[in-house]
């Protein structure tokens, strides 16, 4: 292990390739994650049961080993931490920690875009413990805690009282009690993964993301991704114009950027932003269609290395499918093996090992595993999907099925 110590923050699934990477460097890598067994504990030589939000105590983790580098590639939060403890002790770091927490403050994104002329939705931002007065958006508004990681606290409220409602809850979910309500604009949904180089963004992939707001909690759940997009070409131009411009007006160079808009017909609207790599599968779908490995590069932003970003057409269209169960305590999935056999799923990957217990307050909570699809055509895709969550099943630990048949891709 000739580079020394590499402190990775977060046991997420995409992190196990992350590892994998540094290891391949030369790494001895450290895990840092408060669970007792996330996905990528078994790929890493040392796991220290940390929160990756809690400063002081990773500083104390990156000290005790020594570490060269501290570093996440898919966890908005971590990045702060990876920031502060870098700074901290004289490490490379792909931006400052002030940038780091600034961008992760929804309010203060939102204000930089309006300000930038960037098209993005009416909104109101609340500081903490600053109450709701004059409210002028528009019904159904979005409210979401300004500074929570992925869709965790993010609710549509459609009249006042479930405003009220949505705003205590994510007042709760922040870190800081912070919000953000913003108007809700209708249209199609998508995930735009860029590289940035001399504050030119190049566009890698863009995805499609389908998703429901569900149950009491109205939690937003994205359950399916699929690309192509199914978009205009005028607002394919504007994503890689506003891509761009978020880049050059937030100050982000040499890093992973990854941006989800809404389009309706020719108009865009930015939804939010991250200077990271995208969650979930969203790596390997950019390695195995473009040829650009977007973990390798991540790891040369932190060490501040140049990256070089070569990029091929995307030739077939996929779709990632994420398998979803009712509450209970996850057992096992059948059917997998003999679908991958038949050429019906490309590969799958688990977010839940056995024993996790299922819940449905959160996006992430229900997801079993996600499942990738390709073909020839969009049509393809979708037939072959339906045919896949015709013939899979997901069991908990009393032999019960708890597999949602009825979250999958139809058009």
């Amino acid at each position: 292990m000739g580079n020394g110590v590499a402190v990775v923050l977060g046991g997420t699934a995409p992190h196990i390739e992350l590892i994998k990477q540094l290891h391949n460097r030369g790494y001895k890598v450290v895990l840092a994650d408060y669970l007792p067994n996330p996905p990528a504990k078994k790929y890493a030589d040392v796991h220290e049961q940390v929160s990756t939000l809690d400063n002081e105590a990773v500083m104390s983790v990156a000290r005790k080993y020594d570490a060269k580098l501290v570093i996440s590639a898919c966890v908005d939060q971590a990045n702060i931490t990876a920031c502060y403890v870098a700074e901290q002790l004289g490490l490379t770091h792909p931006y400052s920690y002030e940038l780091a927490g600034n961008i992760t403050n929804k309010g203060f994104m939102k204000k930089v875009m309006w300000e930038h002329h960037i098209p993005t939705t009416k909104y109101l931002f609340l500081d903490n413990g600053e109450e709701l007065k004059d409210f002028f958006l528009s019904f159904p508004v979005m409210v979401k805690p300004a500074d929570s990681c992925a869709a965790s606290g993010v609710k549509k409220a459609n009249n006042q009282k479930e405003l009220a409602q949505f705003l205590n809850e994510a007042r709760c979910v922040s870190r800081t009690g912070r919000t953000v309500i913003e108007e809700f604009f209708s249209g199609i949904e998508v995930s735009v993964y860029a590289f940035v180089q001399n504050y030119n963004a190049e566009i890698l992939m863009i995805s499609e993301r389908i998703s429901v707001i569900e149950g009491e909690k109205q939690v937003l759940k994205c359950y399916a991704t699929i690309t192509p997009p199914n978009i205009t070409d005028g607002a394919m131009e504007k994503i890689g114009r506003y891509t761009t411009e978020i880049a050059k007006v937030f100050g982000l160079d040499n890093t992973p950027l990854h941006v989800q808009f809404i389009c309706n017909g020719d108009e865009v609207s930015v939804i939010e932003f991250a200077p990271r790599v995208g969650g979930g599968l969203s790596y390997e779908n950019i390695r195995n269609n473009t040829g650009f490995d977007i973990i390798s590069a991540t790891i040369d932003s932190y060490l501040e290395n140049p990256v070089d970003v070569q990029v091929k057409c995307i030739e077939r269209c996929f779709s990632v499918n994420l398998v979803y169960g009712i509450p209970s305590v996850f057992d096992h999935l059948d059917g997998v093996e003999e679908l991958i056999s038949r050429g019906y799923i490309d590969s799958i990957h688990y977010h839940k090992t056995p024993g996790t217990v299922i819940t449905d307050d959160r996006a992430s909570g229900g997801r079993i595993a996600a499942i990738i699809v390709s073909g020839k055509s969009r049509e393809d895709v979708l037939k072959k999907v339906r045919y896949v969550f015709e013939h899979i099943d997901v069991y908990d630990t009393e032999g019960k099925s708890i597999l949602r048949k009825d979250l999958y891709i139809k058009r």
